[in-house]
């Protein structure tokens, strides 16, 4: 543990005074010692022992100082006002001149912990009371608030000021330290063994406090807690972790809101105008995951079955999201009810049977061409074999268009009329009504084929959403 002797002269006290810093950096403690002690006293009774875990884990730098009971508090024989200002220097010497130093040292603008026993615990208190808006509490154990015990029942206004049950009870629930009290961490903790004096005095000060409406902390140990080192070394380590806490998390806080508060008071960018816009280069990447994820429906429309599209999308499905595991088995499902839909759909859907109908129809076209051929004059053989030949044709036509049907997207339906149409053109003005047969089984077929279609576009789609 890092540990540095400090001595300057105090030019409100007039004479010089001594500080020990413990520690490299951590939050500021000011430690005030027992009665008519110097700065020393803190650790010659192994308080800075009992703290060095905070001190080493960067936690807290103690800042022990001297104090001037001797000229004030314990000066019994000397005059009143004297003493009396002599305290009040003191406090200014605290204000004025220790706390900018301990800032310096401790390179930070953090309000100090005052702390400190018996004696050293009125002076941490009438500090942290009176000066809230310079320290951050205080951790005063066994220590007497009334100024009578010293001086009976004389009192100046500079008595007054250093008299904490005095003052309190005077004060406003408006009284603007009220909000900084609540914004501290006032601990205070007594004995109630032997040679505790300060039992009644803090009772008080926790009446006060009950009624300005103070988030404070007055203990009261049990009757063997003596006022005495032994009990001092547990309660301020106890103490000191419970404060050191609280300010860590207020701090965090704090640091959140002015964060917070940052970021909304920063200026918003002005929009862009219309002719400055500029496209987003993120763009083209949107529009290539639009395409890979139509990519596996093209190949799905171009099977020949709904079922092996389902198929093909339960085998590409998992390998797509290997690490959705939660919704694996929701995808599974839904790629088979995809399939058992499609199944259905084929079951149902007339998908093959409007190949066949043209099939008859072509066979139909063909029959009554012969019966014209067999109803005509004996005179034209000629022309029955050029039926009989076209009939052929137009087999061979109906044979081309269900090639074409089976190996045409489902998106180009005018193609295969295309084709039908080519083939009916062929024919001779006998076969019109074979032609026209022929149109009316087209124009039927797409109609009934409609469903069809509409049943393998949905299960694209679920095929595509299970992807």
């Amino acid at each position: 543990m890092k540990r540095e002797y400090y001595k300057q002269h105090s030019d409100v006290l007039g004479e010089d005074m001594s500080m020990l810093v413990y520690g490299e950096g951590g939050y500021p403690v000011i430690a005030f010692q027992a009665q008519d002690a110097k700065s020393n006293n803190f650790e010659d009774f192994g308080m800075i022992d009992v703290l060095a875990p905070y001190i080493e884990d960067g936690r807290i730098q103690v800042f022990s100082v001297d104090n001037l009971d001797e000229e004030s508090w314990s000066d019994q024989g000397g005059d009143k006002a004297a003493r009396a200002w002599r305290q009040e220097e003191y406090f200014k010497f605290v204000t004025d001149e220790l706390i900018p130093r301990v800032h310096a040292w401790n390179n930070s603008d953090l309000r100090p912990i005052a702390v400190g026993c018996s004696m050293g615990a009125t002076h941490a208190a009438i500090a942290a009371f009176r000066r809230p808006d310079l320290f951050q509490g205080c951790i005063a154990l066994s220590g007497v608030y009334r100024t009578s015990f010293f001086f009976g029942d004389w009192m100046d206004e500079n008595l007054y000021n250093n008299d904490i049950p005095a003052f309190l009870t005077n004060m406003s629930a408006d009284h603007p330290y009220v909000r900084l009290y609540n914004e501290r961490q006032l601990v205070m903790c007594v004995g109630q063994g032997a040679w505790e004096m300060g039992i009644d005095d803090l009772h008080y000060i926790d009446e006060q406090l009950n009624r300005l409406g103070v988030e404070h902390w007055c203990d009261f140990w049990g009757t063997d807690v003596n006022h005495d080192w032994p009990w001092w070394r547990k309660q301020m380590p106890y103490f000191m972790n419970e404060v050191l806490s609280e300010i860590e998390d207020k701090q965090a806080f704090v640091e959140l809101e002015q964060s917070e508060q940052a970021k909304a008071e920063e200026p918003k960018a002005e929009p862009v105008k219309a002719e400055e816009a500029k496209p987003a280069a993120n763009k083209p990447a949107a529009k290539k995951a639009t395409t890979t994820r139509k990519a596996p429906a093209k190949k799905a429309a171009t099977t020949k079955t709904a079922t092996v599209k389902a198929e093909a999308t339960e085998a590409e499905a998992p390998a797509a999201k290997p690490a959705a595991k939660r919704t694996t088995t929701r995808k599974a499902a839904t790629t088979k009810t995809a399939a058992a839909k499609d199944e259905t759909a084929k079951a149902e859907a007339p998908a093959a049977k409007p190949v066949a109908k043209k099939a008859a129809t072509t066979k139909a076209a063909a029959a009554k061409a012969e019966a014209v051929a067999t109803e005509a004059p004996a005179a034209k053989p000629t022309a029955t074999k050029t039926a009989a030949k076209k009939t052929t044709a137009t087999k061979t036509a109906a044979a081309k268009t269900e090639a074409t049907e089976g190996e045409a997207p489902a998106a180009k339906p005018a193609a295969k009329r295309a084709t039908t149409r080519k083939a009916a053109t062929k024919t001779t003005s006998t076969k019109a009504a074979a032609a026209k047969a022929t149109e009316t089984a087209e124009a039927e077929a797409p109609a009934k084929k409609a469903p069809a279609k509409r049943a393998t576009r949905r299960t694209t789609k679920k095929a595509d959403a299970a992807e």
